[in-house]
């Protein structure tokens, strides 16, 4: 009887921890899911499809050559092309299709973006995107501002913007100023920076 006690009690302590083991890795395995969940969503790149719906990639490349269509090509195997899609975001930038500007010029070239995409340069209340156009002789830089994310992205005039920055006395009387040296980019991104660095200071 003497050695049937400390038996049962060897036995009594195996058993529970093995069950606690077992318990172990059934908690690691439902963390898994999780994680991967976690991954896909931090993703940095991704396509927004024609339909609205979007992709998530863990890399996009750029691809243009004197002999290839541009592409993007995402994951280093998938090719997408720009038909299929109205915006973009890889690891430097953020793209939207001509499809979503307000624009009456043609003729795109393919340096920093899709042929036709515009590039978004500044964001805020007051966003800003860049595209270049070939005017026939040159490579010209075309600009578009848009209100908020829902906003059309209409392309950039004087009068465009200085209706937008009404409600900002001081980024408006800025871009009216008649500086020596600074171009119309420049003065264009000095002004919506101001108008937006303004508005957040309101907003709180």
């Amino acid at each position: 009887m003497k050695n049937i006690i400390p038996a049962i009690a060897v036995l009594f302590c195996a058993a529970t921890l093995l069950n606690s083991c077992a318990t172990g890795k059934n908690a690691v395995t439902s963390l898994n899911p999780a994680i991967e969940n976690t991954d896909n969503h931090v993703a940095t790149c991704f396509v927004q499809l024609n339909d609205g719906s979007i992709k998530q990639f863990s890399s996009l490349k750029l691809v243009t050559g004197l002999f290839t269509t541009p592409h993007l090509l995402a994951d280093d195997k998938l090719v997408i092309n720009a038909k299929d899609i109205k915006a973009y975001q890889d690891n430097k930038r953020y793209a939207v299709s001509a499809k979503q500007l307000k624009s009456k010029k043609d003729g795109y070239v393919s340096s920093e973006a899709l042929p036709g995409f515009a590039v978004k340069l500044l964001s805020g209340k007051l966003n800003v995107y860049g595209r270049k156009y070939y005017n026939g002789a040159n490579s010209v830089d075309e600009y578009f501002l848009q209100e908020g994310n829902d906003g059309h992205i209409i392309a950039y005039s004087r009068n465009v913007l200085r209706d937008m920055l009404k409600e900002d006395t001081k980024a408006l009387e800025y871009f009216n100023s008649r500086s020596k040296g600074s171009s119309k980019s420049k003065k264009l991104i000095a002004a919506v920076e101001m108008y937006n660095n303004n508005q957040l200071l309101t907003k709180n």
